[in-house]
């Protein structure tokens, strides 16, 4: 641990730049009471937008489904396509917003079920599945899971 700017202790692999980022402060009454403390350098905290998809049929990851993130632009009500992702092994993907481009406003998450049940040799009920949600605290990190079967989907706001 390496001592920061205004008494804080910061962790060498804090010093690498990464937004949000956590170092350890000391108590007056107990310097060897180490508490988390916020990086000086990085004060608050950046939102960012992630999904992560599983196959409840099967209890696995969907690995290899397509997505789009898109957000809707007033006036007018015309969806602009932000990001283009796929999912991995682990049925996540990168960032649909980093952290610190995440906005205010309507968006939506357009995953392209069909293809993805196609490839493992079923048909699909739903052809695709649009979540549209609203960031109103763009500094809050969201994450929308999607949990699909062939017959069925639900998502919720995860953390």
């Amino acid at each position: 641990m390496q001592a920061a700017a205004g008494g804080v202790g910061v962790h060498p692999w804090d010093l690498a730049g990464t937004a949000g980022c956590w170092g350890w402060r000391s108590s007056r009454r107990d310097p060897a009471a180490l508490t988390p403390a916020r990086c000086p350098a990085h004060p608050g905290p950046q939102g960012s937008l992630t999904t992560h998809v599983l196959n409840t049929a099967t209890g696995l990851p969907a690995a290899r489904l397509a997505l789009r993130l898109a957000q809707l632009q007033e006036p007018g009500a015309q969806w602009r396509e932000l990001a283009q992702r796929w999912t991995d092994e682990d049925g996540r993907c990168l960032p649909l917003l980093p952290p610190g481009q995440a906005k205010a406003g309507t968006y939506k998450l357009h995953f392209e079920t069909a293809a993805y049940w196609e490839s493992l040799g079923y048909s699909s009920f739903y052809p695709f599945v649009e979540v549209v949600f609203t960031i109103t605290d763009p500094t809050q990190k969201l994450h929308v899971p999607l949990l699909i079967s062939p017959y069925s989907y639900t998502t919720y706001r995860g953390s």
